[in-house]
């Protein structure tokens, strides 16, 4: 073999010592092999749920190896089922905090506030409702998905009290709404469930969706 070539080639470094050898187009190549991989497991998930996809499933689907797949997932379905809700909310730019900035309702209003709302939430359930809906279906065969299910469910329900507590704080609830009952609409409304109801099960396109969800906030709350 050559001095400097193969997968175990050093070259010096300014130091005088030597660091690995690292190849742009291997790690294109790597980048792209993930992706193709966590794509195909979040399609499959979607069409078969957690339960019912395989790693052969994922494999077969990517076109890859199923050792593969453990070579570039070793964590196995587990681990496939994150990586695809993470790029989903990164996606969505759903790994910010809730925030509809409450502290300039005063100025812009209750449907200015109201619309940022609908926008966050309608773009989060287009990118990642799906897979949210994996988990709660699968709750109830996989523990791992059970806990995933509960923890997304009660971050959403403490979003929904954030957003109701600032509406209130502004005087934006109609005075028989209770912070409670607001926080359990905004929970329910735009919730993976109805979102999967009516765009999936009812064929609404997602700009009938969201207008149906900002009037029915408006509607219910203000």
């Amino acid at each position: 073999m050559q001095p400097g070539v193969g997968a175990g080639r050093e070259t010096p470094t300014d130091a005088g010592g030597t660091r690995p050898y690292r190849s742009p187009i291997r790690e294109e190549a790597a980048r792209v092999t993930r992706a193709r991989i966590r794509d195909a497991a979040a399609a499959l998930f979607v069409e078969h749920g957690y339960v019912g996809t395989t790693v052969r499933h994922v494999a077969e689907r990517a076109g890859v190896a199923g050792r593969t797949v453990f070579t570039v997932f070793p964590g196995g379905k587990s681990e496939l089922f994150h990586a695809a809700y993470d790029e989903a909310l990164a996606r969505s730019g759903a790994r910010q905090e809730t925030d509809v900035r409450l502290d300039t309702v005063a100025t812009t209003g209750v449907d200015r506030i109201l619309d940022e709302m609908t926008g966050y939430s309608v773009d989060l359930l287009e990118r990642a409702g799906a897979l949210m809906l994996v988990a709660i279906e699968s709750a109830g065969a996989d523990e791992e998905m059970r806990e995933f299910a509960r923890q997304a469910a009660a971050d959403t329900a403490a979003n929904a009290m954030t957003l109701a507590e600032g509406l209130a704080a502004h005087a934006l609830l109609r005075p028989e709404i209770s912070v409670q009952h607001a926080a359990d609409v905004l929970f329910t409304v735009v919730s993976p469930q109805v979102h999967a109801l009516l765009r999936r099960e009812c064929g609404w396109d997602v700009e009938t969706y969201r207008s149906w969800v900002t009037r029915t906030l408006r509607a219910s709350l203000a």
